[in-house]
């Protein structure tokens, strides 16, 4: 709110900008109903929307969209990001500190960066950090839903917290989202959700983008020109 404050903004009201889990923050932000109306528009390249369905595709290699998981294939590091971060927002017991010291051990460029701590997983761990080492280590996604429901309260709690699309019908303000036709990080499905849900998304699909990196390229014009558009749509928004 402070900067929309500023001399320099018109109203009042400021635009947002994310990349990649920067985009999901912006979105997040837009949705709370004190800053929501000092808002013009937020624009979000490849942003993830519900962070339950990222947690099972980190995990896995799946994702459920509106139907049966299906395969998608993402970096390893992926697994890794998560799984510091779900051990971050536990209590920082002995147990909890000896798991976070485990994991940052592993090696996100590696093929396969929790098998160490599958083929060795932390023993003695109370109850809450043996809960988040189960959903981490496990790659069945027939067994995911009844991981992720015996993880505390307290952590699903901010995983919902964290997932845009639950709170996209507070968002008041236009939304410009562009992503890749098959991002290496989060799937299409993540923007569409939130589109069936937030009043005033847009989604820009093109082949221009890798992830949260245009590619520039002339043998793509028409991927180029819907690049374009995009940020012409948001600049506009935003003045």
């Amino acid at each position: 709110a402070g900067g929309a404050d500023a001399a320099e903004t018109r109203a009042g009201r400021i635009g947002i900008v994310g990349v990649s889990i920067g985009g999901t923050l912006a979105l997040l932000v837009a949705a709370v109903p004190e800053l929501a109306p000092r808002i013009s528009v937020v624009v979000a390249i490849a942003p993830f929307t519900d962070l339950e369905k990222v947690m099972m595709l980190a995990t896995t290699g799946m994702y459920r969209g509106s139907g049966r998981p299906e395969p998608y294939p993402v970096p390893p590091s992926l697994a890794v990001g998560l799984a510091r971060s779900l051990v971050a927002a536990l209590p920082s017991t002995p147990d909890v500190l000896a798991l976070g010291f485990a994991l940052e051990r592993l090696d996100p460029l590696s093929p396969d960066p929790l098998r160490t701590l599958r083929e060795s997983p932390c023993r003695s761990l109370g109850p809450d950090a043996s809960t988040v080492q189960a959903l981490l280590l496990n790659r069945d996604p027939s067994r995911f839903a009844d991981l992720y429901a015996a993880l505390p309260e307290d952590v699903r709690r901010a995983v919902a917290m964290l997932s845009p699309v639950r709170s996209a019908a507070r968002m008041t303000a236009p939304v410009e989202i562009a992503t890749a036709p098959r991002d290496k990080y989060f799937p299409l499905a993540e923007s569409l959700a939130l589109q069936r849900v937030g009043p005033h998304v847009r989604i820009t699909v093109t082949s221009a983008l890798a992830h949260a990196t245009p590619r520039m390229s002339l043998g793509n014009l028409v991927a180029l020109v819907q690049l374009e558009g995009f940020f012409a749509r948001s600049l506009s928004a935003a003045s």
